[in-house]
């Protein structure tokens, strides 16, 4: 029983990491970002639009989905019947982490026309709330992303 405890354990941690997905918020700093110098030009929004931001593929989600799986089926049935549940239980857990770790979230599309004249459009999360006509600064990482935030 305690062996089955684990392994249900086990395979609901993969699929919460699985459904790790990146983060689009214009909020938030990943941990190499933090102290890093950016350069920014300050605008106004001139409109947006709602988009989905889907995170790249990765396989990650199925992998770590397959594993828990397999761990879980593993303990079910005895002989063949043990390959049996190993195998589906990797096949559904896998299905199950790439559905979740694909799972899109909701965006927004800024268009900012900058002090200089230039128009720019950055696509990010929902957070920070900016509207249009807001007066913004878009922040440029020295990683090529860029974000819009309220100024």
């Amino acid at each position: 029983m305690l062996k089955r405890s684990v392994a249900l354990s086990l395979c609901a941690a993969a699929l919460l990491l699985a459904g790790c997905g990146g983060d689009f918020s214009g909020s938030r700093y990943d941990e190499a970002s933090v102290g890093e110098v950016s350069r920014t030009d300050e605008g106004a929004v001139i409109s947006l639009r709602r988009v989905e931001l889907k995170p790249d593929h990765s396989m990650a989600g199925t992998l770590l989905g397959g594993a828990g799986g397999a761990l879980a089926g593993s303990l079910f049935g005895g002989g063949n019947g043990k390959i049996l549940t190993t195998t589906a239980g990797a096949i559904a857990g896998g299905v199950a982490g790439n559905a979740i770790g694909s799972r899109a979230q909701d965006g927004i599309e800024y268009t900012v026309r900058l002090n200089n004249g230039s128009v720019v459009v950055i696509a990010q999360g929902t957070d920070p709330a900016i509207s249009v006509g807001q007066r913004v600064r878009v922040v440029y990482s020295n990683k090529g992303r860029s974000r819009v935030v309220p100024a």
